[in-house]
């Protein structure tokens, strides 16, 4: 009985832990490749090898970035312990919406911001813009910074503030979507003559979305395609372990891989394009979203990991019941 509790209290205690380390990473490497702080690495780098380089304010930031990681791991025991009396099943869920969350707003981030750039590109493209507002008005949507901080970031917001409310993820609708661009495409090309390159980029800028965002929903719904050579025959406590056994051995490290390279330096493959405002190659013609499609690896990397460990609690719970 005493080993029962143990491994659900264990498995809590980990996949919670995984998830808030996590996050707490992410909003740190921001904090670092974003806004100029030291970053945790350098104040165990000071304490090493007595390297007095920070000091004053420096300091005290990269201690706290440091320190932040223990606390929340006291902060995570600190909840099952005192906070938490939730089951297995219901934090495998609460995890579960975490996710949701996640890319149901980034979803929401894709489809608004699509559309308005897309709006504002085909002006642009027709000169309309610069025909009718004045030329310091115009420069705020023909620059990628202005355009990017003053039109993409309020979208961005509001999408994670509205989705708090609505907790529908419309991925068949994104499907639609989709199709229904490409067609336009095909249509306005062989009917009209007419193409400009946003049309192009909007297609690519949510295909990419559907796949990257879809793949927590779809790990959730246990629809990602299997290679069962061995699995299809295991029984349902078997299948659990390997389930476990999945997600911590290749399921996480992947995830854990991407955002490390991705994000762990300025120079990164998903800092650098955001750092940079980076556009389509076809500047004014194109969509200003280049840079945010990188950026789609971070909410993949995310959303998979709080998933993984939404299903390492799901049959930690399956295996216990068993018992």
């Amino acid at each position: 009985m005493n080993n029962k509790f143990d491994l659900i209290s264990f498995s809590k205690f980990f996949s919670f832990s995984i998830v808030f380390l996590t996050l707490n990473y992410f909003f740190n490497i921001i904090l670092t490749n974003f806004f100029n702080w030291p970053g945790s690495i350098a104040f165990l780098k000071s304490l090493i090898s007595n390297d007095q380089a920070l000091f004053g304010f420096s300091f005290f930031l990269s201690s706290f970035q440091f320190i932040s990681y223990f606390l929340c791991i006291f902060g995570v025991y600190y909840y099952l312990t005192k906070i938490n009396k939730s089951n297995l099943k219901e934090n495998s869920q609460k995890l579960s919406n975490l996710s949701s969350y996640i890319t149901r707003s980034a979803f929401w981030t894709v489809f608004l911001v699509g559309l308005v750039d897309l709006v504002i590109s085909f002006l642009v493209s027709e000169k309309a813009i610069l025909d009718t507002l004045p030329k310091g008005l115009a420069q705020l949507f023909l620059q990628p910074k202005s355009r990017i901080l003053y039109v993409h970031l309020p979208l961005t917001i509001f999408s994670f503030i509205y989705s708090i409310k609505n907790k529908s993820i419309g991925f068949i609708w994104l499907a639609l979507l989709v199709v229904f661009a490409e067609a336009l495409i095909v249509i306005s090309r062989f009917v009209f003559s007419y193409e400009q390159a946003f049309m192009g980029d909007l297609v690519r800028y949510w295909y990419a979305a559907l796949f990257l965002f879809g793949s927590a929903y779809t790990l959730l719904k246990d629809g990602h395609v299997r290679v069962d050579i061995l699995y299809v025959n295991f029984k349902e406590k078997n299948k659990a372990i390997a389930n476990i056994l999945g997600s911590i051995f290749f399921g996480m490290p992947i995830c854990f891989l991407i955002l490390y390279s991705g994000m762990g330096s300025k120079t990164g493959i998903i800092n650098a394009p955001i750092l940079s405002f980076e556009i389509s190659q076809q500047a004014q013609a194109g969509l200003y979203l280049k840079y945010m499609m990188a950026s789609f690896l971070t909410i993949f990397a995310l959303s998979m990991i709080i998933q993984f460990s939404s299903l390492i609690l799901d049959n930690i719970e399956k295996i216990s019941s068993k018992k």
